[in-house]
């Protein structure tokens, strides 16, 4: 029987062991940074509502504050199962269908969902508004903006109070 006398190998903080190189696959977390979505300004955390995404969530809050009547995840013509569309954010008073374009609307498979979604509105009567992210940062006046004033209500004439 042979006795060894010399001290366990340390591991140099310079060289990892195998073990510790293998379970930290390089390939996989830079792949995982390429694909996270890009922050928008510096925009606080908030509480998402279920069924709806970061953006979604942000516009929600912003309606309710500005106390406009609407409905999310509205199917039209049968769902976007059946061939019809889902709305993001109808807006009955003002007969829009407001959309909220993250980044997979850019791609080529999410433009032409959203050419079909847009055929679909249209024909339901409604008129399709477009936010994308940059409107975030000042979400409240981007959507006065862009909706306009609600059908059957008159905006107000200039010189009258």
């Amino acid at each position: 029987m042979r006795l060894d006398i010399r001290q366990p190998r340390k591991v140099s903080k310079f060289r990892k062991s195998a073990r510790r190189t293998l379970a930290q696959p390089r390939i996989f977390l830079r792949a995982r940074k390429l694909y996270r979505p890009k922050k928008v300004g510096t925009l606080e955390r908030i509480p998402l509502v279920p069924g709806l995404n970061q953006w979604e969530t942000r516009v929600y809050y912003a309606l309710l504050e500005l106390r406009i009547r609407f409905t999310t995840q509205t199917s039209l013509g049968g769902g976007s199962l059946l061939g019809g569309a889902r709305a993001d954010f109808l807006l009955p008073d003002y007969g829009i269908d407001l959309e909220v374009a993250g980044p997979f609307h850019s791609l080529s498979a999410g433009k032409a969902r959203d050419a079909l979604r847009n055929l679909t509105i249209r024909k339901a009567g409604y008129r399709v508004v477009v936010l994308e992210l940059k409107h975030l940062s000042n979400l409240k006046q981007n959507i006065l903006a862009k909706i306009g004033a609600p059908i059957g209500r008159l905006a107000p004439a200039e010189g009258t109070s």
